[in-house]
């Protein structure tokens, strides 16, 4: 909750949502000819999915990654049940921050586009199932990555270019449908493209999934491949932290400060 009442984390949230509702709006009057709708409506969904898996896998291994480097995952495990309560309270701030950024998002870009929810109010359960269930797969796997890096640094290298690679494969600003075979195959492994595709299939009318891969709107598929996610990481995240928290220790912190002091 921290994150929320500091101002340069605050800002980090608005800054980046006005990058994405200036992409919308000048997106707004160009119609895609395969939908009838405009390229903003299109892109909204991707940018809600990106920014919620950002925030819920990338944001918080990060912030997992830097507490083990400054020593606030050794405090907490000095604490009774100190591990479960960090687990929680990072999961709650997850949650909140996830829900700050989409309403970020979420209501400029409805006010911007006329056809930003054209499915009708049928489609709002339906998205918000699929935000929760994007959370459960995003926020276990956000504690398992961040359990396995020792330099959060590394994620922030590394970590930007995979999510970029991750975007550009998934139909997040453009129709899946114009990507070679290959790399449409590969977009459906991950559950940034399921859950884009899930909140277009929400928020946008049938005649939208025409410039889907198939077609059609596979929304049972959405839930399938989110759902493994969510129990994949369900697996990992418990048995990883356990790991990480056997493993920390003062002079394993000692180390990595040592280390981190040779660099400079």
């Amino acid at each position: 909750m921290n994150s929320l009442r500091t101002p340069t984390d605050v800002g980090y949230y608005v800054i980046g949502s006005a990058v994405f509702l200036f992409v919308i709006l000048r997106n707004r009057d160009t119609i895609d000819e395969t939908t009838g709708l405009s390229a903003g409506a299109l892109i909204l969904p991707g940018v809600l999915a990106f920014s919620m898996i950002f925030a819920a896998l990338f944001g918080l291994a990060t912030a997992v990654a830097t507490e083990r480097e400054d020593g606030t995952l050794l405090r907490a495990k000095s604490l009774p049940h100190g591990t479960t309560g960090y687990v929680v309270g990072q999961s709650t701030r997850t949650a909140l921050e996830v829900c700050f950024s989409l309403t970020l998002l979420l209501v400029p870009g409805l006010i911007l586009l006329d056809d930003g929810w054209s499915g009708g109010v049928r489609g709002v359960p339906h998205a918000a199932s699929l935000l929760v269930l994007g959370v459960l797969a995003s926020t276990p796997l956000g504690f398992a990555v961040g359990s396995l890096v020792k330099n959060p640094r590394t994620l922030g290298g590394w970590g930007f270019l995979l999510m970029g690679g991750m975007v550009a494969i998934s139909g997040t600003f453009f129709p899946l449908s114009v990507l070679p075979g290959w790399a449409a195959g590969l977009a459906q492994v991950f559950p940034l493209y399921w859950l884009g595709h899930g909140l277009r299939s929400a928020m946008l009318p049938d005649a939208a999934a025409a410039g889907e891969i198939n077609g059609t709107w596979q929304v049972w598929e959405s839930y399938a491949v989110l759902g493994a996610w969510a129990l994949l990481g369900l697996v990992l995240a418990p048995v990883l932290l356990r790991r990480m928290a056997r493993r920390e220790s003062g002079a394993s912190m000692s180390a990595r400060k040592e280390t981190a002091l040779q660099r400079y």
